[in-house]
């Protein structure tokens, strides 16, 4: 069958499932395809594989091909200016008509924006993060990624011939550069097997699940979900005999106290209410949020929750599971309180807790019609930003 072209999907994504980067591009790859398409992959892999194989592999009905992953600061010098590869593609699929780039480093970027402009190739980015420089480690290393940062948000973004931007926030800022964007949060295929679910009415207690990875291990590290907040109040409930049970999935109860330590009393008195998974595969993360009544996570406001979307509030809703979190990002332009979750105020401790409240004393039916409303809305079925997505296209 005959297509539009093919479109060439590059950057630091394992896949076939390996990151949340690999679920992100094969809903966009699905997208893309359904509107008539061909798209060929080249992402990463903790393999070593031979230098430059233009053998494919095929996961999920595309063309994928893989770079190994650095892991001397030679390789990684190589592979932040790595294009030669990506070139070779477009020459191999010669009706290539656009590069989308994942987050792809500035020195790759700024030698494919080259590449491509003299080939008549539209460059387009995916742009799901805003980075912060880290704080600690080697000096060089810190100045090289703040100056890779700068460079790709504020310079080499605004030379693409469009932005997929994954929220409002990336959104707004490139409009008002005058850049044509299109906003695309994190997307599923749900007729994908995984996705399905069969919703029943559960008994108390009301169970709830934080899943990802809250923090970096790394010394004056940020936070990126402040799961210490979750269990400082889950455990002000535990002592008024509240009944709930909150799994956590992706860290360990190790890893927690190192990073927490003032919290190791509220963990021994949460001790029957609360059980660390640590690292799970996403099919394992996937059947304990099936057997929730919620999910739940809580993140700060600050240019990296700002600028991302929460991949793991997309999932939940996507399988019935409704979400308890914040503003942030903008999940509220999805969240409909008390129909697919509930709103945290987080600035005050006593607001958050009596929330919770709230949360675990919700009935047993209206948590199966919040579960029935979730599934049944699909906001984040691909299919619902064809229309969108083609016009984006038609634009650049």
């Amino acid at each position: 069958m005959k297509t539009k072209g093919t479109i060439l999907y590059i950057g630091g994504f394992e896949l076939p499932d390996k990151n949340a980067a690999a679920h992100r591009v094969i809903a966009n790859g699905k997208l893309l395809k359904n509107l008539g398409y061909n798209v060929v992959f080249c992402g990463v892999t903790q393999k070593q594989v031979p230098e430059n194989s233009t053998i494919a592999k095929e996961y999920f009905g595309f063309d994928s091909y893989e770079l190994s992953y650095p892991k001397s600061s030679i390789d990684w010098l190589k592979f932040i200016f790595q294009a030669n590869f990506y070139k070779k593609l477009t020459g191999k699929y010669n009706d290539t008509v656009a590069v989308i780039c994942y987050n792809l480093p500035s020195g790759s970027l700024s030698r494919m924006i080259g590449f491509c402009g003299k080939k008549d190739i539209k460059i387009i980015s995916d742009c799901t993060e805003w980075y912060e420089a880290p704080k600690g480690g080697n000096f060089i290393y810190r100045n090289v990624k703040k100056l890779d940062i700068t460079m790709r948000m504020f310079t080499l973004h605004l030379k693409m011939d469009g932005i997929i931007s994954i929220s409002e926030y990336l959104h707004k800022f490139y409009t008002n550069k005058g850049m044509l964007s299109v906003k695309i949060p994190p997307l599923v295929d749900l007729t994908d097997s995984k996705w399905k679910y069969l919703v029943v009415k559960k008994s108390k207690p009301v169970k709830l699940v934080y899943s990802g990875s809250p923090f970096s291990l790394a010394k004056n590290a940020n936070a990126k979900d402040r799961l210490d907040l979750i269990v400082q109040s889950f455990y002000e409930l535990a002592q008024e005999n509240y009944n709930f049970f909150l799994n956590i999935v992706g860290i360990s109860k190790d890893e927690f106290l190192s990073f927490f330590p003032d919290l190791q009393n509220a963990i021994l008195g949460l001790e029957k209410k609360i059980k660390f998974h640590g690292r799970v595969p996403h099919a394992a993360s996937l059947s304990i949020l099936k057997e929730s009544d919620f999910s739940i996570f809580i993140r700060d406001a600050n240019i990296v929750t700002k600028a991302g979307f929460p991949t793991k509030f997309v999932e939940s809703v996507s399988l019935g599971i409704p979400v308890v979190t914040n503003n942030n990002s903008n999940v509220i332009d999805y969240l409909m309180e008390g129909k697919n979750g509930f709103l945290l105020e987080v600035k005050e401790p006593s607001k958050l807790t009596e929330k919770l409240k709230l949360v675990v004393h919700t009935s047993e039916d209206d948590i199966l019609k919040m579960k029935q409303y979730c599934q049944e809305s699909k906001i984040f079925d691909f299919r619902n930003f064809k229309q969108r997505t083609k016009q984006f296209l038609d634009e650049i």
